[in-house]
């Protein structure tokens, strides 16, 4: 497999290594769903809100790759697969409470096991080009790798669609707080304003191996 590493700059480098998954083509695919899935998205435009202004861009998919890494939330820490998104700025995962099928498929974090997990009222939704979701946001404790942020806000998810058989829990949103749905501050700028790194900063890179 191909290895992603996340980097935080503060003293140090932190790794955390991604592994590359199925792709939603491939899994398709093997389901026999793959034509019927391109024709009903074949015009479908991606619709991005900045600043009160409307872009609509069209996308092009290169390459049909996904990349995941683990984290853990809560205390004793809750071990879930999620993809590290730099389109997005919310982190999520499924909940107790989410009776959908993509949940049941899937790792769901067991609220009442964490003894620093905090509730709000609040309710946030998200639509992804594959999928979409709605939940609510809690506080708890999030680590990547080393880097560890306290009372970190993050979405639950009540209800999921299209996620069923997509090969991770959630999602890590690692793009600017202006543009969360939920209106949580992101994990990285949250590690920033905790000092646990020096700069908001990360980066990517692929290490040597073999293309399937």
């Amino acid at each position: 497999l191909v290895v992603l590493g996340l980097v935080a700059f503060s003293e140090c480098i932190v790794k955390i290594p991604l592994r590359r998954v199925k792709t939603m083509r491939k899994i398709l695919s093997e389901k026999n769903m793959l034509n019927n899935f391109l024709k009903e998205r074949a015009y479908r435009l991606s619709q991005i809100s900045f600043r009160g202004s409307n872009l609509t861009h069209p996308l092009r998919n290169i390459r049909d790759l996904v990349y995941v890494g683990r984290i853990t939330i809560g205390t004793p820490p809750q071990e879930f697969q999620v993809v590290f998104d730099t389109g997005s700025s919310d982190l999520w995962v499924p909940s107790d409470f989410c009776t959908s099928p993509a949940c049941s498929t899937h790792v769901r974090f067991r609220h009442l096991q964490s003894s620093t997990f905090r509730p709000t009222n609040k309710t946030f939704r998200i639509t992804y080009g594959s999928g979409r979701m709605k939940g609510v946001v809690a506080h708890d404790t999030v680590r990547i790798g080393d880097l560890v942020s306290t009372d970190q806000p993050f979405g639950l998810s009540t209800a999921e669609y299209g996620f069923k058989d997509m090969p991770f829990d959630g999602v890590l949103g690692l793009n600017y707080p202006n543009i969360s749905s939920s209106g949580a501050i992101p994990i990285f700028d949250k590690l920033k304003n905790q000092g646990a790194i020096s700069e908001p900063v990360f980066a990517f890179y692929f290490s040597k191996d073999k293309r399937e």
